[in-house]
């Protein structure tokens, strides 16, 4: 494994003898390597320069500290092709704009080994939070046992009951619905093994997921960063929620030169106390989901879904669940979809889910 810092930028958020006791626990942990980088803000650069310690038989990439630590790509997913195919697309037009322009933060630059910005390997991030102990929790967070699973979906979204179908192992728990579920009815000891929140995310509040209201229009809060439990071990969480992983603002297509990145704390977002909670991985995207309205459909976020589920049945880590459907998603962009808009949204999809925690 190796590891990605720079404790220069790590030290002005936790401090020197805190960063000292993160860098030593690194250290510790057999078969790992720490590349502590300069201080740069170039995801692209900072990339190159781990790529330079992946070797053979390196298992996969961890990043501890938040963006402002290490850079996360700022990565506008419609290439020039892409593009092309959208403007010559008749289907395409008249469509709405993705509301992120297609543009999304995105941590696989960092696995990226042929430089293609497609990962070879499973990447994870430990974002700091300003809060030393968040990172040590994180660091040493078990994997999960899943012995008991737990989840929401919005009212307008029922395809995720058959994504909550696949998720391993316990069975006879039932999938809330937010019309019915809120943060007054949630009990905080269901909040653990294997969580699955199929919600809507906000990119200016990070403390709370909502559904919809089934006979009216609106939202209809369903969980809050209040619900997240003080222990939450041996767990971990995937979310189709929009924004559910953004760990700092501003949002990947606002960020404009010389504009310095603000990092969320666990006081402000769900992700970051989920880790500051103990759990192994919070599986995310950076900025808008989408999802199909109808059960019988599969495709968008859908396929993501199912994948992830099915490698952590078959054994796999969180971090390596993700890679391993990210490589099946990817395959088979874009899902029987035959507008071009529509696989731009899914590329974006590839690119914006993202592992939090160690994962490992």
């Amino acid at each position: 494994m190796i590891f990605v810092t720079s404790s220069e930028k790590l030290i002005k958020n936790i401090g020197q003898a805190e960063t000292d006791k993160v860098i030593v626990h690194i250290k510790s942990i057999p078969d790992t390597k720490l590349v502590d980088l300069p201080v740069m803000d170039n995801a692209a650069e900072a990339a190159r320069q781990v790529r330079s310690y992946i070797e053979q038989n390196t298992k996969g990439i961890v990043i501890v500290g938040g963006y402002d630590v290490v850079p996360s790509l700022q990565l506008n997913i419609l290439s020039d092709s892409l593009l092309k195919e959208i403007e010559d697309d008749p289907e395409s037009q008249g469509e709405e704009w993705d509301v992120d322009e297609f543009i999304v933060w995105s941590d696989d630059i960092y696995g990226d080994v042929e430089g293609d910005l497609l990962p070879e390997l499973p990447v994870s991030r430990i974002p700091d939070g300003k809060n030393p102990s968040l990172i040590l929790t994180a660091l040493k967070a078990p994997l999960p046992k899943m012995q008991d699973k737990y989840g929401v979906r919005n009212i307008k979204r029922p395809f995720a009951i058959d994504v909550f179908d696949k998720v391993p192992f316990a069975a006879g728990q039932l999938l809330e619905i937010s019309e019915s579920c809120s943060p007054k009815t949630i009990k905080g000891q269901s909040v653990k093994g294997a969580l699955y929140f199929m919600l809507h995310g906000h990119d200016h509040d990070a403390t709370r997921f909502t559904g919809e209201l089934g006979t009216k229009t609106g939202y209809f809060e369903a969980f809050d960063i209040y619900n997240v439990p003080e222990n939450c071990q041996e767990t971990v969480v995937f979310t189709g929620c929009c924004y559910g992983a953004l760990i700092a603002l501003p949002k990947a297509d606002r960020k404009e030169p010389g504009m310095a990145v603000r990092s969320r704390t666990y006081e402000q977002s769900i992700a970051l106390a989920f880790l500051n909670a103990g759990v192994n991985a919070f599986i995310g995207c950076t900025g808008a989901h989408y999802s199909p309205k109808i059960r019988n459909e599969n495709f968008f976020g859908k396929p993501m879904h199912l994948s992830f589920w099915s490698n952590i049945q078959n054994g796999k880590v969180p971090a390596e669940a993700l890679f391993e459907a990210k490589k099946e998603y990817a395959t088979n962009i874009p899902h029987g979809l035959s507008k071009a808009i529509y696989k731009a949204i899914e590329v974006k999809i590839l690119h914006q889910f993202t592992c939090l925690g160690i994962g490992w």
